[in-house]
């Protein structure tokens, strides 16, 4: 009767441990470093390895959780997927508690291009892997949606932008990132999926071309304005051109196309660029992969470019009147500079800290400093912390893990800064660092 009582017990202890998720095991030990930073949490992308993933920039959803995609398996990697932390204590979300990878079917696999949030409260994660768009439910954690894009082939980081319940994707015909024939402007809803084709521009000239996300813009008649641009190539003359736009959604018309964006090669040609912004006195932000120039947004006119810039996917930051930029050229040490945004006038420049940017170096400013993660010289990977006036940089730390790559996102209302070891993600208190 006894042994009887025990195995029962044992079936009932294998049926609850079975039933009920197990409790995430402890990430590997890891080399600590010295370090000054003041860590508020740690949370592990794979919480059975130190990984080595590469990750898209931070979103933030409902204001409460950090999401976290990678782009594609890496040595020692793992599947593509996202994870979603709570921005104050870094635990995962009730909803997203199993590891980041196997979230796609075999039939699905390809190497993710970007991440978004959007909807009302910004509860609707976006997902985009080449040829797909993806709808999650940050509440569910749940698909509701799928969206297939029709191009087979598209190179290069950001291909999908979003504003309030929409995403707008961009494609063309199956072959590659730039069409001989037409490219295609479309929205998406984030709660049904639907989408809806905005627009479709042709080829000219014999250049290859793309079309990049566009941001949205309200004007002071109520009228959604997109801007955008598209990467032209003709790879006869070996010459390359970007060339921006203004379409007035609402009234289904184009309102303005600036040519004046002309560049010397296909070099120039890039295969994704930011979508422009809007600042100050009807100002229009607009970067192409060499260059940054100022529009008046109204009109498309050009009022000031600055060339020979590289930013290799990563966008201008605009802060204050000011806009910060990591450029970086072949052979060439890589540059942190400051642009006066009305007059297009440099401020300053920063030799010294060559900002080589490990994938995706989004910057970040806190209380006039510039925080931004570089890979230097010494092939290690560092979080950097500039003077935003002067260019001077005040310090550099590895972190107590040895690594600080990819994005820096910081939240303004608490001075915490997020960032990626390499194997996981770091929540930072700046009102703390560095220790004294």
């Amino acid at each position: 009767m006894k042994r009887v009582l025990n195995c029962i017990f044992c079936v009932l202890i294998l049926a609850t441990t079975g039933s009920c998720q197990k409790p995430p095991p402890e990430p590997p030990p890891i080399t600590k470093f010295p370090t000054n930073l003041e860590v508020v949490w740690l949370s592990p992308w794979c919480l059975d390895s130190a990984g080595g993933d590469y990750i898209w920039n931070f979103a933030v959803a409902n204001e409460q959780y950090i999401v976290v995609a990678n782009t594609y398996d890496s040595d020692g990697g793992r599947p593509r997927g996202i994870g979603v932390y709570n921005m104050q204590t870094g635990k995962r979300h009730s909803a997203w508690q199993n590891d980041p990878g196997g979230i796609f079917g075999i039939g699905e696999v390809e190497d993710l291009m970007d991440c978004k949030t959007a909807g009302k409260n910004k509860e609707i994660i976006l997902i985009y892997n080449q040829r797909v768009l993806f709808g999650y439910s940050l509440h569910s954690g749940q698909r509701l949606w799928t969206v297939n894009i029709k191009n087979q082939s598209i190179m290069g980081d950001t291909k999908i932008s979003a504003m309030g319940n929409y995403a707008f994707i961009t494609y063309g015909p199956a072959g590659g990132a730039f069409s001989k024939s037409w490219f295609r402007l479309a929205m998406v809803d984030v709660y049904s999926g639907e989408k809806i084709d905005i627009l479709q521009l042709n080829i000219e000239d014999n250049y290859e071309f793309s079309i990049n996300p566009p941001s949205a813009h309200v004007n002071g008649n109520g009228d959604t304005l997109l801007y955008f641009t598209t990467d032209c190539g003709n790879f006869e003359t070996n010459h390359g051109r970007g060339i921006a736009y203004c379409f007035n959604l609402t009234k289904k018309q184009m309102l303005w196309v600036n040519k004046e964006l002309t560049l010397t090669s296909n070099m120039g040609a890039s295969s994704s660029n930011p979508p422009p912004f809007v600042i100050e006195n009807d100002k229009l932000i607009v970067t192409t992969r060499t260059a940054i120039s100022c529009l008046n947004k109204n009109t498309g006119e050009l009022i000031w470019q600055r060339e020979n810039l590289s930013f290799a996917g990563m966008p201008p930051l605009y802060w204050e009147g000011k806009l910060y930029i990591r450029s970086r050229t072949m052979g060439i040490n890589a540059l942190l500079l400051c642009f006066d945004a009305q007059t297009g006038q440099q401020i300053w420049e920063n030799t010294t800290s060559n900002p080589h940017p490990a994938p995706h170096g989004r910057m970040a400013i806190y209380q006039d400093k510039l925080y931004v993660s570089i890979y230097a010289n010494d092939a290690r990977s560092y979080l950097v912390c500039v003077d935003i006036h002067t260019g001077k940089e005040l310090w550099r730390d590895r972190g107590p893990w040895g690594s600080i790559s990819h994005d820096v996102l910081i939240d303004q209302k608490t001075g915490y800064l997020y960032c990626y070891t390499g194997w996981a993600t770091m929540c930072v208190d700046l009102n703390k660092t560095p220790k004294k």
